[in-house]
C-alpha cells in the first residue's frame, strides 16, 4: 500500500463499490450516515477489523468525516505485541491517530471470577468507551460481520433466547454509541476485499481453540451447516432483518401503553384494563419491560409464559419469582411487579 492515504478512487471499481455499500448500508438500513461523523474505530489487526479500519477511512474521507483507531492488547498471546505493531503502522501509513493499550485480561478474569472471554469483552468495550470520551468521538466502529452474526444466531438458539432477540446482535446500540457497518458482510467478501486492496491482516491463532464453545460453532457447526445449505448466511441476514422489523413493531406498540404503568413506590402495576387490551405478543413483552425497569435480573421466558398463564386464569393472589427477587402477583386491578426483601420474608 502507499505510504499516502488511498480515496475511493484509487481502488478497483469492484472493492469501490463493496466500500459505498457498506456506507449505504449503515446509512439506510442502520440510520447512521458514520462517514459524516467523527469515528473511533476498534481494530485488532485481523481480517475483519482491517477490512472496517481501511473502509471508514476511505469513506469519511471522501465524505467529510474523521477517524480514529483503539486497539487494545489483551496480553493473553505470545503473537499479540506483533498484532500492536501491525496496527500501529497501518495507522501510521493511513495518517490516522491510534490509542493503544496493554492489559492483563488473565488477571482481571481472576480477579472478577468472570471467563477470559466475557473479561476481554467487558475490558475491551470500557476501553473503547473511555477513549471515546477522550476524543470526542460520535461512535464506535466494531467490525462483527455476517458469519459472526450467524454463530451469534446459534449461540442465542442454544441459550433459549426469545423472538426477536433470535435474530441475533443489534446493527446499532445507541446507548453504548456503537455501530457494526460490517454486519451483513461475510467474512469471506471482507478477505476478498483486502485481497484486491493489497492490504494484509493479522490471524488470531485463538480463533482455532475449540476450547470454547463460541470458537466450535465458529470451526465445526458452522461451516455444516454452510456444506448442507450454501445459501445460510443470507438465511441469517433475512432472519436479523425479519426480527429487526418485528421488534421495531413491538416497541412502538409498548410506547404506547408503558405510560399506564402506575408508579406506586417500588412497586409497578400493570392495570387490568391495559392488559385485557393487549394481545398475548403484546402482554408478554408488556411484563419483559416492566421487570427490567423493576431492577436487575434476566426475565426468562419460561417465567414469562407461566405469568401470562396465570393472568389469564384470573390466578389473583398467585405470583411468579423472576431472578433479582422480583415478583410478579396477580390482583384484580392487574399485575404488581415488585422486589421482595428476603430478610423480612424471612422474618
Amino acid at each position: 500500500m502507499n505510504n499516502k492515504p488511498l480515496r475511493l478512487q484509487d481502488l478497483p471499481r469492484k472493492a469501490a463499490r463493496f466500500c459505498l455499500g457498506i456506507g449505504a448500508f449503515a446509512a439506510h438500513e442502520l440510520g447512521c450516515d458514520f462517514p459524516t461523523l467523527r469515528c473511533l474505530v476498534a481494530c485488532s489487526g485481523g481480517a475483519d477489523s482491517t477490512s472496517l479500519l481501511f473502509i471508514a477511512h476511505l469513506l469519511c474521507q471522501s465524505k467529510g468525516g474523521s477517524i480514529t483507531v483503539a486497539h487494545l492488547d489483551h496480553s493473553l498471546r505470545p503473537e499479540s505485541p506483533d498484532d500492536a505493531r501491525f496496527v500501529a503502522e497501518l495507522c501510521q501509513t493511513l495518517g490516522v491517530q491510534l490509542f493503544a493499550e496493554r492489559q492483563d485480561i488473565a488477571a482481571q478474569a481472576k480477579a472478577s471470577g468472570m471467563g477470559l472471554e466475557e473479561a476481554g469483552r467487558v475490558a475491551r468495550y470500557a476501553f473503547l468507551e473511555r477513549i471515546r470520551q477522550q476524543t470526542g468521538a460520535d461512535i464506535i466502529l466494531v467490525a462483527h460481520q455476517l458469519n459472526d452474526l450467524a454463530e451469534d444466531q446459534l449461540l442465542r438458539l442454544m441459550r433459549g433466547t426469545g423472538w426477536p432477540a433470535l435474530g441475533g446482535m443489534e446493527g446499532d446500540d445507541p446507548d453504548r454509541h456503537l455501530l457494526r457497518p460490517l454486519l451483513l458482510c461475510p467474512r469471506e467478501d471482507l478477505e476478498e476485499f483486502l485481497k484486491m486492496s493489497h492490504q494484509p491482516w493479522r490471524d488470531d491463532s485463538s480463533n482455532f481453540d475449540r476450547a470454547t464453545t463460541r470458537n466450535r460453532v465458529r470451526l465445526d457447526v458452522l461451516p455444516e451447516l454452510l456444506r448442507n445449505n450454501p445459501g445460510y448466511l443470507d438465511s441469517a441476514a433475512r432472519l436479523w432483518r425479519q426480527a429487526r422489523m418485528d421488534g421495531a413493531h413491538w416497541d412502538e406498540e409498548l410506547s404506547k401503553i408503558l405510560p399506564k404503568i402506575v408508579l406506586d413506590g417500588p412497586r409497578r402495576l400493570i392495570p387490568a384494563e391495559a392488559l385485557e387490551s393487549s394481545p398475548a405478543p403484546l402482554r408478554l413483552r408488556l411484563y419483559k419491560a416492566v421487570l427490567e425497569a423493576t431492577g436487575p435480573g434476566q426475565s426468562l421466558c419460561d417465567g414469562l409464559f407461566r405469568l401470562d398463564e396465570l393472568w389469564l386464569e384470573h390466578g389473583t393472589g398467585k405470583s411468579v419469582r423472576f431472578p433479582g427477587d422480583k415478583e410478579a402477583r396477580i390482583a384484580k386491578s392487574g399485575i404488581i411487579v415488585q422486589v421482595i426483601d428476603r430478610k423480612k420474608e424471612c422474618g
